[in-house]
Order: structure tokens, then sequence, then C-alpha cells
């Protein structure tokens, strides 16, 4: 019995709630987390459980000792620090639905957890950032995603599947880069979430976000040029309810930017996450401050964007210096 089953079940002085309000209860309990994100915590957990059964301590409640260990492991196993906070977030996911403690909120092991980053940075493992998919790398795109490409197997693409499959490439990387979406939000995005303007930009609303478990959404902008390759996509006869960009996940949007930064001779490792670092970089490059990229990209605190465009901002505070401004 989960805690949200456990308190709506506990009862007043008078009754104790009918099943119907107690499953409501339970429900909306669950949404406050994606389905996505209590799917990988629940990955994450039994990873935990069985671990801590191989080694005969107890898995919940958990000590945050066994959790400092556990995670101690995982890294010497390999495991990158990005991957490791998983684990953590897991363990407290499951503790406050069973009622217990949370024992990875601990100083030892947040102090753990510090430790092993810098142990992996200081061994060349530190999480390496996706290539920035820049104004300049968008143009080269641009000028090559419709031709035509040779497969694994050595055919070649018909000259009109080439141009659709490029016509969708530019607007996918054209739309990730104005609207800074991650590519989750982008997989997401259907024709409903799309309007367009009469002065020739666009606005896709994202309904919910890495960063609004809430599902408050946020209406983003998007210019004339990618507003444009979003309506050379757009079929007069498609379904409101049919996705943007025909792609199912994130990792279908990662594997579709790769190829298109491939195909156009970007050098580097390009992702879902390349036009958003690459936007984040120019906007930096362009004058806008960290607490203005920060709104800009929905980000939940300026740590994510500062790293970003560290480069830039290194090279702005160098100039400052040079001229001798404060």
């Amino acid at each position: 019995m989960s805690n949200y089953t456990a308190v709506a079940t506990s009862g007043t002085a008078t009754a104790a709630l009918r099943e119907p309000h107690v499953q409501r209860v339970v429900d909306a309990a669950q949404d406050a987390h994606s389905a996505i994100t209590r799917r990988n915590y629940r990955a994450a957990w039994r990873r935990f459980q069985t671990w801590a059964d191989r080694e005969g301590i107890g898995s919940i409640p958990a000590l945050p000792e066994t959790v400092a260990a556990y995670l101690a492991e995982r890294a010497a196993n390999g495991l990158s620090p990005a991957s490791l906070r998983l684990d953590p977030a897991a363990i407290r996911y499951h503790h406050t639905e069973a009622g217990h403690a949370n024992p990875a909120d601990n100083e030892g092991v947040r102090r753990v957890l510090r430790g092993l980053t810098r142990r992996a940075a200081c061994e060349g493992r530190a999480p390496r950032q996706a290539a920035a998919l820049t104004e300049e790398g968008l143009a080269a795109i641009r000028a090559n995603a419709r031709l035509r490409r040779t497969g694994p197997g050595g055919r070649t693409e018909r000259a009109s599947k080439a141009r659709l499959r490029g016509q969708v490439d530019i607007a996918l990387a054209s739309v990730m880069r104005d609207a800074m979406l991650r590519r989750s939000e982008a997989a997401a995005l259907t024709w409903a979430d799309v309007a367009f303007r009469s002065d020739g930009s666009a606005r896709v609303t994202v309904r919910r976000s890495k960063s609004d478990q809430d599902g408050a959404g946020a209406t983003l902008y998007v210019g004339r040029a990618a507003a444009a390759a979003l309506r050379a996509i757009h079929r007069p006869d498609a379904s409101s309810k049919a996705q943007v960009f025909g792609l199912r996940s994130g990792r279908a949007v990662s594997n579709r930017i790769a190829a298109a930064a491939r195909a156009a001779g970007l050098m580097g490792r390009f992702s879902g996450h390349s036009p958003r670092v690459g936007m984040a970089r120019d906007l930096v490059a362009s004058g806008t401050g960290v607490a203005a990229l920060q709104v800009a990209g929905r980000w939940a605190s300026a740590q994510m964007p500062a790293h970003y465009a560290r480069a830039e901002l290194a090279a702005k505070g160098a100039v400052a210096r040079f001229h001798g401004e404060d």
C-alpha cells in the first residue's frame, strides 16, 4: 500500500473514504510525476533492491550509509555522475510512497555524490556535452538536408523521399532551436500545439516538460524561417492529433538530429540536446544574460545554461577585463 493510499483510507472521526474516492486520490498523486519518470524510477528501484538483497542489506527503509555504498559501487562499475543521480531520486520516491523518511536526504550521501563527480572529472569521465547546433550549423543542415543519402545497405534514397525527409529535418532542427525544445518536447509536439501567425511567425505550446511536472504548459516563439519550415511539412488534411515530426521518442529525435548533422558535414557529437545548446550559446554571444537565458530555456536554475554557454561567458569576461570593466 502506498503512502497516498494509506492516507486516503485512514478515515476521519466519522467514516473512512469509500473506494472510488480512494482511487481518485491515488491516481491524482501518481500524476505528480510523468509516466516516463515513474518508469525510470521503477527500473532504478529494482536495481537497488536486487543489489541490497545480494548484499543482505535492507532496501526499505534503507540507511543513508546503504545508499552511499550503493552509489559508490555503481560508480566503480563505470556509471557516469549524471546517471548516478537517478538512483537517489528513485530511492526517495519509493521511500516517500511507502511513508518512510528519505535516506538520500543526508549530508553524507550528498558528499559521496560530490566526491564521485569530482573523481570522474579527474579521471576524464566527466559527462560529455552534446555539440552545439549553432546558427552556422543550422545553415549547413538547411543546405544539405534534401540531398539524397545512401544507407548502410548501399541503397540511395529516391529524390522525392530525400526531399520530404530533408524538409522534416530542417523543420525539426529549426523549431527546436527557436523554441529551445527538449528532445522529448519535440517528439510530443502535435499540430494542435502549433499556431501560425499572420506575420509569418508561429507559436508552439509545450503541454508538459521536464521542468513543468504540474503541466502548466508554455507557449514558445518560433521565428519566420522556422515557421516556414513547419508550413512546408504541414499537410492540409493532417489530424490535429498527429505528431508534427512523426518521431515517437526522444531517442528518435536525437538520431534524426545526429544524422542531419553528419550529412551536413558537421563534426562533433550531435544529439537531441544540440539545438538547445547551440541556441543558448548564440544568445549569450549576442548579449543575452544568464538570467534571461534561464527564462528563455525554462531551466529551473542558472547552472545548466551557464554550463552550456561557458565558453561565450568566458570570452565576454575576458573582453570586459581587457577594457577595464567591472
